[in-house]
């Protein structure tokens, strides 16, 4: 299960059983549904969930970000909930492409902007797999 986390949204996106497509899943509105903790470790259960991958926006250098300090207290208390691993991934520029994906499928995004973070998510997953396969 990959992660596009945001304050206000959170993009969820997951795998096949063999590892090699990633699909956005959903995307977790804070600010409807608070306890956005509760809800991943019900997606963890439900999916059969091994593994969290959280996109970390470094910056060109391959260093955090200002949002990485965010994503790491996100994690912390993440942490106390779940028994997997959970691992950081670079995610730069994948809402733009999510965003681009969506335009390219003749997508209005004010629409479907609930879309953008769980293609994020996707995008940040296919990454990963695409990694792990080479």
């Amino acid at each position: 299960m990959a992660l596009d986390y945001g304050e206000r949204r959170i993009g969820v996106a997951l795998s096949d059983t063999n590892r090699m497509i990633s699909y956005p899943y959903k995307t977790i509105d804070a600010k409807k549904n608070p306890d956005v903790i509760r809800e991943i470790f019900l997606i963890i259960k439900d999916q059969n969930v091994e593994m969290i991958l959280l996109g970390n926006p470094e910056t060109a250098n391959g260093e955090d970000s200002a949002k990485s300090k965010d994503i790491k207290g996100f994690i912390s208390k993440l942490q106390h909930h779940v028994s997997i691993p959970i691992k950081l991934w670079n995610e730069s520029f994948t809402t733009k492409n999510a965003i681009r994906v969506l335009v390219q499928g003749n997508r209005k995004l004010k629409k479907h902007r609930n879309k953008v973070d769980q293609i994020a998510a996707s995008l940040i997953l296919k990454d990963y797999l695409d990694q792990k396969a080479i």
